[in-house]
This record gives structure tokens, sequence and C-alpha cells, in this order.
């Protein structure tokens, strides 16, 4: 069998290249700074060096002008000479180096009258609020008779001699008046009891006090008979 034959190797090599550089590309380089920086940049820059010449050569000046003359001598960068400071004794008679007389402590001139220091007393503290006066306990009490008439003997009983003590019950209202009554416990005799009772309807009272405050009550009250009196 015959065999095919080889390429030219001139149309290899061309064509390996021709790869070689498809497959690997040239990376670009980006510049550091954008090309519209770089100009006002580089304007920026020479101002500064600039301002700094001008600044290094103002400290030169001031720094030969502190060394032209002596402070010992007292001389100047022309050659004139400083006048002395003035004495203490020749400026004023207080040593004053200004001339300016100072007035003495004698003859400081006085303040006004109504300008006169004076000593602010501090006020007065407030007087201390009254303590309370604690409510004064009203004691309770119960209806007391003022106004007592004596009963009437009934003439049959005392005729019979008959005696005994009758205890009335007796409502006592606010005013001191008896409201209503009846015999709590009976003498044994109808006429005892009823001029008992009549008698105690003729009484006034002081009423009874509760928490300072008038009150009806009821009381009892005995009524005593003796025909030998």
């Amino acid at each position: 069998m015959r065999r095919p034959a080889a390429p030219p190797l001139a149309k290899t090599l061309t064509s390996a290249c021709q790869n070689a550089g498809m497959s690997e590309p040239t990376p670009v380089r980006r510049p550091l700074l954008p090309p519209h920086l770089v100009k006002p940049l580089a304007i920026a820059f020479g101002i500064g060096l600039l301002l700094f010449f001008l600044l290094w050569l103002d400290q030169r000046s001031d720094s030969d002008f502190f060394k032209a003359g002596s402070p010992s001598s007292g001389a100047t960068a022309d050659g004139e000479t400083l006048p002395a400071p003035v004495p203490a004794d020749v400026a004023s008679e207080d040593g004053n180096a200004s001339g300016l007389n100072m007035p003495r402590e004698g003859m400081r001139p006085a303040a006004p009258a109504g300008e006169q220091p004076r000593i602010i007393e501090p006020p007065a503290p407030p007087p201390p609020p009254p303590a309370p006066v604690a409510p004064t306990a009203v004691a309770d009490s119960d209806a007391v008779p003022l106004s007592r008439p004596p009963p009437r003997y009934p003439q049959e009983a005392l005729r019979r001699n008959i005696g005994g003590t009758v205890q009335v019950r007796a409502s006592i209202a606010t005013d001191g008046s008896v409201e209503r009554m009846e015999v709590a416990e009976s003498s044994g005799n109808r006429f005892l009891d009823r001029a008992a009772m009549e008698a105690v309807r003729r009484w006034t009272f002081k009423p009874a006090m509760r928490n300072g405050r008038a009150t009806s009550s009821d009381v009892v009250v005995p009524i005593a008979f003796n025909p030998q009196n």
C-alpha cells in the first residue's frame, strides 16, 4: 500500500505560530493614574514646591536679622547703639519705670456716700410652721336631768299609807325634752305609777353626747314614794 505524503515543514510551523498567538494574548498594562488627572497633579506639585521655596527664603531672612546685632553691645546692624533703660529712680519717685505716678494709700479718692461698702446680712430664716393642734377628744355622756319637779303623792295611797318605787323608762330627744315614757318596773300601785310618769313628763334633760354631737337616748329614772315623809 502507498503511504500519504507528509505536509511541508514551513506550512506546519506557520500553523503552529498562528495557534500559539491566538491561544495566549498579550496582557495590556493599565496606567497608575487616569490620563485626565496627571496634568492637575503635576501643576499642584509645582505650586507646592514654589511655596516651600518662598517660605525657606523668608525664614532665612529672619534668622539673618537676629544675627546682625550683639545683645551685649546693644548695637544694631546699621551700627547704631540702642538707648540704655531708664533707671527706676529717674523715671519716678515711686520706682515706676513707666513714669506714671501711682496714688498713695492716703491719697486714694474715697468712694461716694451711696457706694460705701456695707455688710449685707443674710435674711432671717422663716419661722417654723405651727405645730398641728390635736383635736380635743370629747367624752361621750348620757342624758342628765336638769330640772326635776317632785311628783305629787296620790291622796288615796297616802291615806292608805302605801309607798313604793317606780322605775320609769323615758326617751330623751336631742333638745332634752321627754318624747315618750313607760313603766319599766311597777311599784305595785297604779296610783303611784301614774303619779311617777306625770312627774317625769315635766322633767328636762341635758341630751346624751356621742362624738361631740347631741343624740337621742333612753334613761331609767327611779321615783320613790314614802308616806312617812
